[in-house]
């Protein structure tokens, strides 16, 4: 779980700016307002640290929606949140936090340079206790989520499972109708592992996929390609670049999808390593023979081997090149010669026994 960590000067009380009370809480979600001062009474407290979850907990809200929180305070300028080496840094800017005091104050203020300094871990997936998802539960819609799944995939959820599930909400960021078209999605081709779910939701994370119509979007273009790869030998997840050479494919050469997955089972079944290559090759034959449909390519094949049995019984001579520099095979014979005149002629001239 994220952890956020504070150093700043003793306080006993929490300083608040007059600037957020009158100009950005009456314009901010109540929850927001309340993790707002939530993490600004914990940055003026000694060196301590606070998880995000803690925050939750002791809210009475979700983790994301405490991060949002956060994140919403950014956009308003009175946060200032940094990345480093792969963790979130987080300070309270000046309107946040009121100037110095006046000198009847005994205690000194942080200055807002001094007032926070957030860590928020989010190189791991974080795990939730029991006692986490029991208060996570107590939300209607993430009970719904928790039945819902259980009675998709037909069982029991473990405290395992249910923190693997909770954590596409919390940690993946993705909408609650959303993951339950995800569990849906999942079961109806044959997965009920949650650990395959997970890695679908963190597909669907990566691709930015915030509601239900996105997701459904989404699949039917992945449940083309799929089983496309499948046919050719490659078991994997549809990449983008898969897509866009298969629809370049298909349109180059004007196959229907049946077209497409005969010529990836021919792929398959021929070549030693299957590509998109070799692929191209069987699409681009077909193209210049006119072959465009599942019977013209049945009669194709019909010729071909018929063909190809017609030169087995009966093997064609091997031709002859006009051009071959063996004499005796570039001679033509004259069938017009007279052998009586040849042979007059050639009486005419006496042999010698020098020769």
């Amino acid at each position: 779980m994220p952890t956020v960590t504070f150093s700043s000067a003793s306080s006993h009380y929490t300083l608040v700016s007059n600037d957020f009370l009158l100009h950005h809480m009456p314009q901010a979600n109540g929850a927001y307002v309340k993790v707002y001062l939530f993490f600004l009474c914990h940055s003026q407290q000694p060196e301590s640290s606070l998880s995000t979850a803690e925050a939750a907990k002791s809210l009475h809200m979700i983790e994301s929606d405490v991060l949002e929180a956060l994140y919403y305070w950014e956009k308003e300028g009175l946060l200032q949140i940094r990345e480093i080496d792969g963790s979130m840094e987080l300070h309270f800017l000046s309107g946040s936090v009121p100037p110095t005091p006046d000198d009847g104050m005994k205690e000194p203020v942080p200055s807002p340079q001094n007032t926070a300094a957030k860590v928020i871990r989010v190189e791991q997936k974080p795990t939730y206790s029991p006692d986490e998802l029991s208060i996570y539960g107590r939300d209607p819609q993430i009970q719904h989520l928790f039945s819902s799944a259980a009675a998709s995939l037909g069982q029991i959820l473990s405290q395992p499972n249910l923190s693997t599930l909770y954590s596409f909400y919390d940690y993946y960021r993705l909408p609650l109708d959303v993951i339950e078209f995800l569990i849906h999605y999942c079961v109806r081709n044959g997965h009920r592992d949650l650990r395959y779910m997970e890695r679908v939701a963190q597909d669907w994370a990566d691709h930015d996929i915030h509601s239900a119509q996105q997701a459904q979007d989404y699949v039917q273009r992945l449940d083309v390609y799929r089983p496309l790869l499948k046919t050719m030998g490659i078991h994997r997840y549809p990449t983008d670049e898969d897509c866009r050479t298969l629809d370049r494919l298909q349109q180059q050469y004007q196959m229907p999808t049946e077209m497409m997955m005969e010529a990836c089972r021919r792929t398959q079944k021929r070549a030693k390593t299957p590509s998109f290559r070799y692929l191209e090759g069987i699409l681009a034959d077909w193209h210049k023979q006119g072959v465009h449909t599942m019977a013209a390519l049945g009669q194709a094949d019909t010729l071909y081997e018929q063909k190809a049995a017609s030169d087995r019984e009966h093997p064609s001579q091997r031709s002859v090149n006009p051009r071959s520099k063996n004499k005796f095979l570039n001679y033509t014979q004259r069938n017009d010669i007279d052998y009586d005149q040849l042979e007059k002629e050639l009486a005419q001239f006496p042999y010698s026994d020098s020769l």
